[in-house]
């Protein structure tokens, strides 16, 4: 039976999104940041560093085996340290499929033209202390609980050296045993997702996150997108969908055919874009939690995590249940722009737009009804909502016929004084079509002096033109003087008037 907003994991999504507080994501940072050794606050973590990586590996370690339940471990290669920890699926599970999220811990500050990776301090507290930040404080909640399907959690190490940490782990879960008669798809891991998180705080203009995808991992990115508008987080999205923007650990992921996002506060740090300026501080060492905007780092963190929690819980599920929704509409209407109405029935998150306007509904969990705003057309208009979720949608169509009440739109006599040798042009538009056009025009006395016929704009029948070259019906020139003009238009049998004064110059 389809979960309800108040059953299953939707009440726990809500819980989960109290649980993560910017003081804990901060105490996390300013650790990192300081990276505090056997005798002294190191204040780096380049990867040339071996004292420095030595301890925020342990650092690492120490906090992810604050769950009981995570199985830590070490990757060393030429110098070069990730940590892993996973969260086993639960014991009856026969899934092999398996989720990441990672961040690459390494600094540097090679922005400034004295930096020494030995001898000069990175501290990192953006880039990326709040990534590592947020997977930890992820990893930490998301133990609580089993799934069926193996959730990891990657601290890379070399990421500013070419993503050394990331290419690494790659090579280890896509090896495939080419020996004689071995399965080639043996030692290939089943990676469903991996959400990578670098640089998220350096934002105090908007709260915005960047999501870069490829087309293969489009689906994480509207996850995310859903989730966002589901739990109300607040955080303004920005999708990038390229293949080639290599900038983070997800290229690797990419290349080996996984499918990965990179969560940052901008892809192009250095330059100013939409809700987002420059950040001096990166690759500098006054890259200092005290530049760091923490409701931001909170908000893709909860982001993260209900995501997560959403996709491990129900998306794979085979025995899951589509959505249910309904589309509310009167057979007629008036309004030509309608408040559309209709309920949903969903037991993860979803979002509701409407075609052909593409409007987003607006969705109350509470009461599982949602209301949208469309535009309509005269006549007959289909209107289909679709709910969508990560992995697929759900559609309703229904009609409703606009009988709009004729109202004018533009009436245009011009020019307007016009001398009179000139040439005069009458232009209507109505908000429905018209069928005839007829302007009459009179005197000062009230004489019918002049009957003219309009046309119709070959592109729009709902405006119409006609001329009037200021003379009488018999050819003769008119005087100088005020008349009046009547403008009469016919749509769908009724007939509308319109009075017009018109000044005639010598």
């Amino acid at each position: 039976m389809p979960g309800t907003a108040n059953d299953g994991f939707l009440s726990r999504g809500d819980e989960l999104l109290t649980l993560v507080q910017s003081d804990a994501l901060k105490a996390q940072v300013i650790a990192l940041q300081e990276n505090i050794g056997r005798s002294r606050a190191l204040r780096t973590r380049s990867a040339h560093h071996r004292e420095a990586t030595d301890n925020v590996v342990r650092y690492i370690s120490n906090t992810f085996r604050r769950s009981p339940r995570m199985e830590v471990t070490e990757q060393i290669f030429g110098g070069v340290k990730n940590v892993v920890a996973v969260l086993p699926r639960h014991p009856l599970s026969s899934s092999n499929r398996i989720f990441i999220i990672c961040a690459h811990y390494d600094t540097q500050a090679v922005r400034e033209s004295n930096w020494n990776p030995l001898a000069s301090t990175a501290p990192g507290a953006n880039d990326n202390g709040t990534g590592v930040a947020a997977m930890l404080e992820i990893a930490h909640l998301l133990s609580r609980y089993e799934y069926d399907h193996e959730l990891r959690f990657v601290a890379l190490g070399g990421e500013e050296l070419g993503f050394l940490g990331s290419r690494h782990y790659v090579q280890e879960v896509a090896a495939i045993d080419r020996s004689p008669g071995a399965d080639t798809d043996l030692h290939r891991e089943n990676i469903v997702g991996v959400f990578n998180l670098d640089m998220l705080g350096f934002n105090w203009k908007s709260d915005l996150v960047e999501i870069i995808t490829n087309n293969d991992s489009a689906w994480i990115g509207r996850a995310l997108t859903i989730a966002n508008a589901w739990y109300d987080i607040g955080l303004k999205i920005r999708r990038t969908q390229d293949e080639f923007v290599d900038i983070s650990s997800h290229k690797p992921f990419w290349d080996s055919g996984y499918n990965a996002v990179t969560l940052t506060e901008s892809s192009t740090p250095w330059r100013d874009s939409q809700n987002y300026d420059a950040n001096p501080f990166y690759h500098t060492s006054a890259d200092t939690a005290d530049k760091v905007n923490f409701n931001l780092v909170r908000k893709v963190t909860q982001l993260v995590l209900v995501t997560m929690d959403s996709l491990l819980t129900d998306m794979l599920q085979t025995a899951r249940q589509p959505p249910q929704i309904t589309l509310q509409l009167p057979t007629m209407t008036k309004e030509s722009e309608l408040e559309v109405t209709g309920t949903f029935h969903s037991g993860f998150p979803i979002d509701i737009v409407i075609h052909p306007s593409r409007a987003e509904a607006s969705l109350n969990r509470e009461t599982q009804t949602y209301t949208a705003t469309i535009p309509l057309q005269p006549g007959v208009n289909t209107l289909q909502a679709i709910a969508r979720y990560p992995l697929g949608a759900v559609s309703v169509s229904e009609s409703v016929i606009l009988t709009q009440a004729f109202t004018w739109k533009t009436v245009a006599v011009f020019p307007n004084p016009a001398h009179s040798d000139g040439l005069t042009e009458f232009r209507v538009e109505a908000n429905v079509d018209i069928t005839d056009l007829r302007v009459l025009i009179y005197d000062s006395g009230g004489n019918l002096i002049k009957r003219i016929e309009g046309v119709s704009d070959r592109l729009d029948a709902r405006v119409w033109r006609t001329w009037w070259n200021q003379q009488t019906s018999y050819g003769l020139a008119v005087s100088p003087g005020i008349y009046v003009c009547h403008i009469a238009v016919t749509s769908k049998g009724e007939t509308y008037t319109y009075l017009e004064k018109l000044a005639i110059l010598r």
